[in-house]
């Protein structure tokens, strides 16, 4: 009875192919990069730059070569990453929402799956105390135990793990 097993999952194969498919749209993305160990607070001044002063810095190194030079960029490099940035911003408001459905998906499949779990103990325990029932005793003591415990993540697939991914050196600052 306290045996770990789980039953096969006839949803694993799908999900670890999904998986595979959601790591090969790095691939998709241009300029992908995982996350560096910049700090979150230099991160978060850099985003905190105005639209309209990233703009000016433009026009400033289109305007005057000798800067443009100083800092190494021109007025198209610069213009070209806030482009993007501007561009995929979408991409992140739809991935956000995708996880979002997909997490409820999975949670509301969870608490189906619990819903049942304790609708079987409840018949299990009702019929256990019946005559032809005694063969369920055992069973149901078992799974009242499983019910006083706290929930434990278990996995039912294996999943592939995410390849490394190296970011191609970048020559902007």
């Amino acid at each position: 009875m306290s045996e770990k097993t789980l039953l096969p999952s006839a949803h694993a194969d799908g999900a670890k192919a999904l998986l595979e498919k959601i790591r090969a749209l790095r691939a998709e993305v241009p300029r992908y990069t995982t996350p560096p160990t910049l700090d979150g607070r230099s991160l978060s001044t850099l985003l905190g730059v105005s639209d309209a002063a990233i703009e000016a810095a433009g026009v400033m190194v289109e305007t005057f070569e000798r800067l443009a030079s100083t800092v190494n960029t021109d007025g198209k490099s610069l213009r070209d990453s806030y482009s993007f940035s501007r561009s995929y911003e979408a991409i992140i408001q739809e991935l956000h929402a995708l996880t979002r459905a997909v997490w409820y998906s999975v949670r509301i499949e969870r608490a189906e799956a619990a819903r049942l779990a304790r609708d079987v103990f409840k018949h299990a325990r009702l019929m256990s105390k019946r005559k032809d029932g005694a063969e369920l005793l055992p069973y149901v003591e078992d799974m009242r135990k499983k019910l006083l415990h706290k929930r434990t993540r278990k996995t039912t697939s294996n999943p592939v793990p995410a390849p490394e991914v190296t970011a191609a050196p970048s020559s902007k600052v």
